[in-house]
């Protein structure tokens, strides 16, 4: 069983049996500033001087932002440091290390600006493995400045040659597995992730994720560390690793808000799926990002909101890769939307970003849909890409009322639900205004409290039949004038809303 995650406990510093418990002089000499590790001096992933470099560092900025650094074209070698330097070095890494706190490393960094002397320090601290993936986990006290520069130092040692691929895979601590009270290296995988560096980034998260595959699958604290550090890649990079690694992210997403506080604290998914929403347009992989996160969203704030903002962008992409060969969502497809809708409009917490933009794009979509097949309304028999649409627009309306069912019957949510339908049919107000709600008159003429009434009402007078007391699905479907389109569009509104309940995640 998983140990819950304590974010702000203390936890011990794992080292390699045969190392001192706190640091020592490296074995071997500083590097000089002529001594660079043959053929690292080259930077074969650095823009010319000024590119400017996407970094979405971890509590930066607001989910769905990107950020962006501008870092020097040239990484600057490691310089010799003078005997007073290297023993106040050596000091504040052991300080670091016994105290569980990066406080001392970032204060050194800060009193000795130099990038080169920055580089030498990285060298040495490196030289104790997993110590230093410790201390550069254990920054939770640390503010925004300080953790800026914890990255922008070790984007230039890795740059530079003074910390290799393989001491920052070996800083990775594997001891318990990443189970440990505490031990969620997400802190770690925010300074990888600030550097921008899509070369150190994949090092990083191939060495947590080899770790994951290699207990089997189930990590979900290291799974959450991988998720933040890809959250940095600038796009490009970030397809390519999804589509290298489709297995390893399998797993990392089979495991992300899983349980314990990350179900619903944590900030990985969100950030991982607003890494993704920046490939466009968007690709298989990334697609199958979000519907593979659609049942760990959970009540996790962050990743609703995120997904949210992922299918307002990319929601035709996503709902294409889930459509059978007849236009509907297929059974997968029915399940995923579903589950989605009821996380993101029909239960608690409904309150994230950019939810009210989420609704007014599902509304919209809906009416555009509609308008499409009212081109069709005089054709028989209707074409087949006519058919397709009318199917699909069925299977999303189907999957709509089948979120609104599962939040009342699955998830004993009834309040929120009605709250979620009753905000869902105001926002359309403006896209939607000749909608006819049965019994209560046209969308356009109806106050809120209106709606909330006649939601209230309907549910009273069927308690027993949520699904037929919202009639959700004729505000559509009586809109439809060619009969042989309203019979495709039932067809899959029925199809979807039977399925709802199948592959819910608790």
């Amino acid at each position: 069983m998983t140990t819950p995650i304590q974010r702000n406990a203390p936890r011990p510093i794992e080292t390699k049996p045969a190392e001192p418990t706190a640091p020592q002089a490296p074995a071997r000499p500083v590097a000089q500033n002529n001594a660079v590790r043959p053929g690292t001096g080259a930077d074969g992933f650095q823009p010319a001087a000024g590119t400017q470099v996407t970094a979405n560092r971890l509590g930066a900025a607001p989910a769905g932002a990107e950020e962006v650094r501008t870092t020097s074209a040239t990484p600057v070698a490691p310089a010799a440091l003078s005997p007073t330097e290297l023993r106040s070095a050596q000091q504040a890494i052991a300080n670091s290390s016994d105290g569980r706190d990066a406080t001392a490393v970032s204060e050194w960094l800060r009193n000795n600006p130099d990038p080169a002397k920055q580089a030498a320090f990285m060298d040495m601290m490196f030289h104790f493995g997993p110590v230093a993936g410790g201390i550069l986990d254990s920054v939770q006290r640390l503010p925004e400045a300080d953790r800026t520069r914890l990255s922008q130092a070790l984007d230039n040692a890795y740059r530079s040659g003074a910390v290799s691929p393989q001491e920052l895979s070996a800083a990775v601590a594997t001891s318990g597995r990443g189970a440990l009270p505490g031990a969620t290296h997400e802190g770690l995988a925010g300074i990888i992730a600030g550097t921008g560096n899509p070369d150190l980034i994949e090092t990083y998260a191939k060495a947590e994720m080899d770790i994951v595959r290699a207990s089997g699958g189930d990590d979900p604290q290291r799974s959450a560390a991988v998720a933040t550090a890809l959250a940095g890649m600038p796009p490009d990079r970030l397809q390519s690793f999804l589509a290298a690694n489709g297995e390893g992210m399998a797993d990392v997403i089979k495991n992300i808000n899983a349980s314990g506080p990350d179900a619903t604290s944590s900030p990985a998914l969100g950030r991982l799926l607003d890494a993704a929403g920046r490939i466009n347009p968007p690709t298989a992989e990334s697609v199958q990002l979000f519907t593979n996160s659609i049942d760990k969203l959970g009540e996790n704030r962050e990743s609703r909101a995120a997904a949210a903002r992922f299918f307002t962008q990319h929601g035709d992409a996503v709902l294409s890769s889930l459509q059978d060969s007849s236009g509907s969502l297929g059974l997968d497809g029915q399940k995923k939307m579903s589950e989605f809708f009821a996380r993101t409009l029909f239960s608690p917490p409904q309150d994230f970003a950019g939810s009210d933009a989420f609704r007014q794009n599902v509304m919209q979509r809906l009416g555009t849909m509609n308008a499409g097949l009212a081109r069709h309304a005089n054709e028989n028999p209707p074409s087949q890409d006519a058919k397709r649409g009318a199917r699909l627009m069925g299977s999303m309306v189907g999957a709509l009322e089948g979120g609104f069912q599962v939040s009342l019957d699955e998830l004993g949510k009834r309040n929120e639900a009605v709250k979620g339908m009753v905000d869902l049919l105001f926002s359309a107000k403006s896209l939607l205004p000749n909608l006819p709600i049965p019994g209560a008159g046209k969308l356009k003429d109806l106050t809120i409290d209106q709606i909330q009434r006649w939601v209230t009402s309907c549910l009273q007078e069927r308690a027993q039949q949520p699904s037929q007391a919202i009639p959700f699905h004729r505000t559509f479907g009586e809109q439809i004038a060619n009969p042989d389109l309203r019979t495709d569009y039932d067809a899959a509104r029925g199809d979807a809303f039977l399925n709802r309940q199948r592959g819910l995640s608790r």
